[in-house]
This record gives C-alpha cells, sequence and structure tokens, in this order.
C-alpha cells in the first residue's frame, strides 16, 4: 500500500519508493525516507504528516502516493 492509504497512528516499514520522480525522490531522501525506515502516520489531512527517527515531517497526497509501506508488527 502506498502512505495515503495508511491508517493513522499506526507505524509502518518503508517498502519502496516510486523513483521515477526524480525531485520527489530527493524530498522523501532528505526526511530519511528510505527502503527499511519504521514511520508513524500522525495526520492525514490536510496534509501526511508522519514522525521518523524522532522528527515530524509534512507531505502532500502526490508524495505520499510514491511512498510504498507495510504494517509493522512488533516482534515478541
Amino acid at each position: 500500500m502506498n502512505l495515503i492509504e495508511a491508517k493513522l497512528n499506526e507505524t509502518y516499514i518503508v517498502e519502496s519508493i516510486d523513483s521515477k520522480d526524480d525531485n520527489a525522490m530527493k524530498k522523501l531522501l532528505s526526511m530519511g525516507i528510505l527502503p527499511g525506515t519504521e514511520l508513524k502516520v500522525l495526520q492525514k489531512k490536510p496534509t501526511i504528516v508522519f514522525e521518523v527517527y524522532h522528527s515530524r515531517f509534512a507531505i502532500d497526497n502526490s508524495l505520499g502516493e510514491k511512498v510504498y509501506v507495510t504494517k509493522n508488527h512488533p516482534q515478541g
């Protein structure tokens, strides 16, 4: 699923990023969004707000569509 389909207050692992758009890739990489990165969705409207590495970022839906995530299942 992509980030715009993610549920609020859930933690996800980034699986991949749509690399067709160089500017989008640069923006996401500057936020620390890489495959394997854990993030938590805090808000979805009007923008997607998420937390990664104890920092919060906001992106629009067009950028959120380029980030593919999977639900993080804590072990233990």
